[in-house]
């Protein structure tokens, strides 16, 4: 079995696979052929047009002048990951292991509410973004407005 690194192998199958399933018996082979190739170009832009807008997203990424803004979501996501493991892991360790009762420390709901918000639109965001829907919505939650 060979390598397909190009990926066209694998949109030639898929093409032959849908005219097969999808298109009458009836149909002679040099007809089929023709669908075939006809749905492989179908297939190949819209992989073409995926990666680009995928390279064009990455691209606006990078040349965006305001650094911190660029860190600022994954910074909120980070520092509630940071604080649920110091609460609910490392201080419970450290009870463990000094035979000391643990200290009763609870993350607030505020926080919880909050880093979850963030959290929840920062990834609806990026999916979004990432699939190439791009309006004001989409827009004000990646800063890119």
């Amino acid at each position: 079995m060979g390598l397909d690194l190009t990926g066209l192998g694998s949109i030639a199958d898929f093409a032959g696979e849908l005219v097969k399933r999808f298109f009458p018996a009836a149909m002679t082979d040099a007809e089929k052929a023709q669908a075939q190739i006809a749905m492989q170009a179908v297939l190949q832009q819209r992989e073409s047009a995926i990666i680009d807008t995928q390279k064009n997203i990455i691209v606006a990424e990078m040349q965006q002048s305001d650094n911190f803004t660029k860190r600022a979501r994954p910074t909120i996501v980070y520092a509630g990951l940071s604080f649920i493991f110091f609460v609910h892991v490392f201080l419970p360790l450290l009870a463990f292991i000094t035979k000391n009762p643990m200290p009763s420390l609870t993350l607030p709901n505020e926080f919880w509410v909050t880093w979850g918000g963030v959290c929840s639109i920062w990834v609806i965001g990026r999916s979004a973004e990432k699939y190439g829907i791009t309006n004001k919505i989409t827009g004000m939650i990646t800063g890119n407005s």
